[in-house]
């Protein structure tokens, strides 16, 4: 709920509807509406303004400590740290910062956007104008430093994402999910420093840790409104073009309860299926094992007691999926990097039938996905010098020294290094 109270707010400073030291009329209206009709809650602007106070009260506190000697910020815990003999003498003359002592601050972040520019007297010392969202692919703005010390806009990191990088950073988080790297909301340290350095050595040097978790938090939004749209009735995922899609007069009735969802009547999410193995908590269709690639499946007889329902991918189902690809390749129904959604329907049927399955149709896009990935690493290893194809062994061949060259500059999976491709 605070979260998502949070993004109202964020869109409501990207709207330029603060004025002094709280938002509008206007502004307070909108989100009530939307926060209300998010939880299924009968809450009064009191109740959202009580905690807009709160929060202002944390951030200030927070503020304040950054300001004091001895303390900074950690930015992997998302908390305030000192040494303890720093927080015994501070806290002996300001009992009521103890709990800040062990107390993390997820949004900290946000906050410095939303109340950054308030002075201590209440008023706004900069418009509402100069701080500058953009939920689009095509422009994320990070405020870097902590507030009091924010740069002027030309001193903003600037992350202008593109498709290229949008797909990039999925299929990064992707692979950690498969990994089991994910720990409850988010991924341990070592995976966002596995990622941030891939990220770097693909689109440039110039991104922090910070710009790759803003971005993995405005997915997360974008996942969580679409689907919380096919929720509601007359909403339904159009598979052709990638979207929420409903008749008009029913996105007219839902945009004015919901203000908020206007934005996805023409928006395109590529990545849907993708994004809902990333951030759903439990997989009911899915799991790790999807991202088990060939000679390395399971035999479904040692599963553990009391296991979910997983996707145990072997080398003749992944056989099959590729012969099912082929014969829809054939029959022309592949359109861009995707099939037809008859094309995927054919062969989720084949598919069950041949092995006793009850799979969805997303399952066996989800693999073809990973396959195309594992197809275009081999595709590029093969135009760096070294590396060659052996037909008879059907796998990458390269002397030791170039291996172990690229692996150490690439952060390149080592899995491949030793990996039979029976299907490429």
């Amino acid at each position: 709920m605070e979260r998502y109270f949070i993004d109202l707010m964020l869109d409501q400073v990207k709207r330029g509807n603060r004025a002094g030291h709280t938002f509008n009329k206007q502004a307070w209206a909108d989100m009530l509406a939307v926060f209300n009709a998010q939880f299924g809650s009968q809450y009064d602007k009191d109740v959202l303004k009580s905690r807009y106070s709160a929060l202002w009260k944390q951030f200030n506190d927070v503020k304040i400590l950054l300001g004091q000697s001895g303390f900074s910020w950690d930015e992997s815990r998302q908390m305030l740290v000192a040494d303890d003999y720093v927080w015994d003498a501070y806290i002996k003359a300001h009992p009521e910062a103890r709990s800040y002592s062990t107390k993390s601050f997820m949004n900290f972040n946000d906050l410095c956007l939303i109340y950054g520019y308030t002075t201590a007297d209440g008023r706004y010392s900069r418009s509402s104008h100069d701080v500058d969202f953009d939920d689009d692919v095509h422009g994320v703005n990070l405020v870097e430093g902590f507030c009091g010390q924010v740069p002027s806009t030309t001193e903003r990191l600037r992350t202008d994402w593109t498709p290229a990088m949008d797909q990039y950073f999925i299929e990064l988080l992707l692979d950690q999910v498969g990994r089991g790297n994910k720990s409850g909301d988010t991924f341990n340290k070592q995976a966002w420093n596995d990622m941030l350095a891939s990220f770097n050595a693909k689109f440039g040097p110039q991104h922090g840790k910070r710009v790759l978790r803003h971005r993995y938090k405005k997915l997360w939004k974008y996942y969580s409104d679409a689907k919380a749209l096919l929720k509601q009735n007359g909403f339904s995922w159009d598979e052709m073009q990638q979207m929420v899609t409903a008749n008009d007069d029913v996105w007219d009735a839902y945009i004015k309860a919901n203000p908020h969802a206007r934005a996805y009547r023409k928006k395109t999410l590529p990545n849907y299926s993708d994004l809902a193995l990333i951030y759903e908590s439990t997989y009911d269709n899915y799991s790790q094992e999807l991202f088990l690639t060939v000679g390395e499946g399971k035999d479904s007889q040692n599963r553990p007691s009391g296991d979910r329902t997983r996707t145990y991918w072997t080398p003749p189902m992944d056989r099959y999926l590729v012969d099912l690809l082929l014969d829809q390749l054939l029959k022309g129904n592949k359109l861009g990097q995707t099939f037809i959604t008859q094309a995927w329907t054919e062969m989720t049927a084949s598919f069950n039938t041949t092995f006793r399955s009850k799979y969805e149709r997303d399952v066996l896009k989800n693999r073809y996905k990973h396959l195309r990935k594992q197809f275009n690493e081999i595709k590029n290893l093969l135009k760096q010098d070294g590396f060659s194809w052996d037909e008879s062994k059907e796998m990458l061949t390269a002397e030791d020294p170039v291996w172990d060259a690229y692996t150490k500059v690439n952060n390149f999976p080592l899995l491949i290094r030793k990996r039979v491709l029976f299907s490429t």
